[in-house]
């Protein structure tokens, strides 16, 4: 009886045995899976210079208007992330970013005319560029005729805002004279076409509006949600050429808009 005992105790000690090894080998199975999972998922979100990983996302950190310079550091909305830093999105043409919270009209700013920290003196207009002591007329200048940048051959003179010889010049003109530049805040403006003087200092076009001969035209884009950019309507929402604000363009090769943000395809 007693050796029936205690080959029935031998035998639980080793079901229990036999069970430990179980148990071990079950979390041993679970370390090896989770190690798996691990290393499939560090090899499937695996991302190459210049790009890290935010999220779920590889994101180049040196474009990206969300995670700029790093993870989750975004831009504001008028500024793009160019190098890892972000700085202000002007369009372009004559603006620049000269250490301000907008961008600087290299053409009209008198603080900055022509360049950064180029501040016109005391009764002096920035006009063209130039610091001068009017505003430029369009219609007579040889140096800026019909707008600015536009300079007749020589020879010739700016008659109505166009270069011709002197002797063809007709008196009176028969053509539209185009409007003298608007003096706005020590700075000259063509009010023709200003969005943001257009036909008169302050008079602000909207979004879905643009400035053609010095009025502002609302019936331009009837489309829902569209508004005028550089020639044509579109939605800013989902335009990668102005996405978000007009002129602010998408990498065509990484990037998409969505929402008006460019994202990493």
């Amino acid at each position: 009886m007693t050796g029936r005992i205690g080959i029935a105790i031998g035998l639980l000690a080793g079901f229990a045995a036999a069970g430990a090894c179980g148990d071990d080998s079950s979390d041993d199975t679970d370390a090896t899976d989770v190690r798996d999972v691990r290393d499939t998922t560090d090899e499937g979100t695996s991302c190459a210079p210049p790009t890290e990983l935010c999220g779920t996302t590889c994101v180049n950190t040196q474009s990206s208007h969300e995670h700029c310079g790093g993870c989750d550091q975004p831009c504001a909305a008028n500024e793009i992330c160019r190098g890892g830093a972000c700085e202000l999105d002007c369009p372009d043409g004559p603006y620049d970013d000269c250490g301000g919270e907008v961008c600087a009209s290299l053409l009209a700013d008198p603080a900055n005319c022509g360049e950064c920290g180029h501040a016109c003196g005391a009764g002096e207009v920035c006009s063209c560029g130039e610091c001068v002591a009017a505003c430029h007329d369009f219609n007579t200048d040889a140096g800026h005729c019909g707008a600015c940048g536009q300079p007749c051959d020589g020879g010739e003179v700016c008659c109505c805002g166009e270069c011709m010889a002197e002797s063809a010049c007709p008196d009176p003109c028969p053509m539209v004279d185009l409007p003298a530049q608007l003096e706005c805040g020590g700075g000259c403006v063509d009010g023709r076409s200003n969005m943001m003087h257009c036909g008169a200092c302050g008079r602000a076009c909207s979004v879905t509006e643009r400035c053609g001969d010095a009025v502002c035209t609302s019936d331009v884009c009837t489309g829902v949600n569209e508004v005028y950019c550089d020639g044509h309507c579109t939605i800013l929402r989902n335009d990668s050429e102005n996405c978000g604000r007009c002129g602010n363009a998408c990498n065509p090769d990484t990037e998409y808009c969505f929402e008006g943000v460019c994202r990493t395809s």
